[in-house]
């Protein structure tokens, strides 16, 4: 008894139930393709699914909650997308050929909704490898050390010099009460996320 792979995988995709699904896996296989060619890069479709967390989020960052949800900003989206139709393919082909009288409408919106939540579990253990730790957030600056860089800096106004591992950062301070000069070491004790000003504490090295 011999097998037709030919025709198996003719069959795979040319029904209508399994062609919206079959169609997505054509579009991943043809973009992880050029991807090892080096003709695309895995983030060139990436979007920000990044939410709001100040208190001001609109509707359209509320939106996005379903997105995070799932994963998608977390990985990569094409990762993400490449995994979905793999999983909405294989489960198109097997409610098809289990219920063969289901419509086809059926058949798609029933795959698709149990590739959703496929891609959501398989992604999971990926979202430690693909997270970025932004650098020098405002809280992991607090009890650091800056230098004014402004003739002075009060209570009202100023500026400091923040040193990194690039360009030193150019922060809004405001002091605690002195008036400290340009180049005065100040530590920094808060950051007001209102007016994103840093209150810095530190010692006129000019005093008496």
């Amino acid at each position: 008894m011999t097998i037709n792979f030919t025709r198996f995988f003719e069959q795979c995709f040319a029904e209508p139930a399994l062609q919206p699904a079959g169609l997505l896996l054509a579009i991943m296989t043809v973009y992880w393709s050029l991807v090892m060619l080096g003709a695309a890069d895995i983030e060139l479709f990436d979007w920000n699914f990044e939410i709001g967390v100040d208190g001001d989020a609109g509707i359209f960052d509320a939106g996005l909650v379903p997105f995070r949800f799932l994963n998608l900003g977390s990985v990569p989206v094409m990762l993400w997308a490449t995994v979905f139709a793999f999983a909405a393919w294989i489960l198109s082909l097997l409610i098809h050929y289990r219920g063969p009288a289901q419509a086809d409408g059926v058949v798609v919106a029933e795959a698709f909704g149990l590739a959703t939540v496929v891609a959501k579990v398989v992604t999971n253990p990926l979202r430690p490898i693909f997270a970025i730790t932004e650098p020098n957030l405002p809280e992991t600056m607090i009890g650091r050390n800056c230098v004014i860089s402004t003739l002075t800096a009060n209570s009202q106004r100023g500026e400091a010099h923040f040193t990194t591992d690039g360009a030193p950062l150019i922060l809004t301070v405001r002091t605690d009460g002195s008036e400290l000069a340009k180049g005065d070491v100040a530590t920094i004790i808060e950051y007001n996320q209102a007016n994103h000003t840093y209150l810095v504490s530190g010692k006129n090295l000019g005093a008496d």
